[in-house]
């Protein structure tokens, strides 16, 4: 009996060994990614948080003027747009109204132009990439052999 217990563990000594190590190797590589990850995004997440920030600001600030035009300006129902139509001229809700509309602009805009920039730079970044600069090179060898 002794010998069949000592036998299965002859057979498992290796593998445990075995799955130490690679528990170990798995959490050295988990390492290495996440730190590899944290440096390529530590330069994004600022300018992503300014961005943020300033997008969701505009968006309070054109929400809350578009707000403020709908109760104080418009009212419910017929009645109420009956009024609007007498107070559309008022210094409030033409000043409400013209935030209201050139906060959205601005929203616009700015999201559009992140949105554009965030493109064009992913764009220079792969073609300042050494191995996007073989892929294409690649391609148009490739390219120029079917072609003739």
């Amino acid at each position: 009996m002794l010998s069949i217990i000592s036998g299965i563990a002859t057979i498992f000594k290796p593998v445990i060994a075995y799955m130490g190590t690679s528990i170990i190797g798995i959490a050295a590589s988990a390492k290495s990614y996440t730190a590899a990850s944290y440096l390529l995004a530590k330069p994004l997440m600022g300018y992503a948080l300014v961005r943020c920030s300033w997008i969701t600001g505009i968006a309070v600030v054109e929400w809350y003027s578009g707000r403020m035009y709908a109760i104080n300006c418009i009212g419910e129902g017929f009645h109420g747009f009956y009024n609007h139509i007498w107070n559309l001229a008022s210094p409030a809700c033409t000043g409400l109204l013209i935030s209201h509309v050139s906060l959205i602009g601005a929203l616009l805009s700015s999201f559009i132009i992140t949105t554009l920039f965030f493109i064009y730079s992913g764009f220079n970044k792969i073609k300042q990439n050494k191995i996007s600069e073989d892929i294409l090179k690649e391609y148009y060898e490739l390219k120029s052999l079917v072609s003739k």
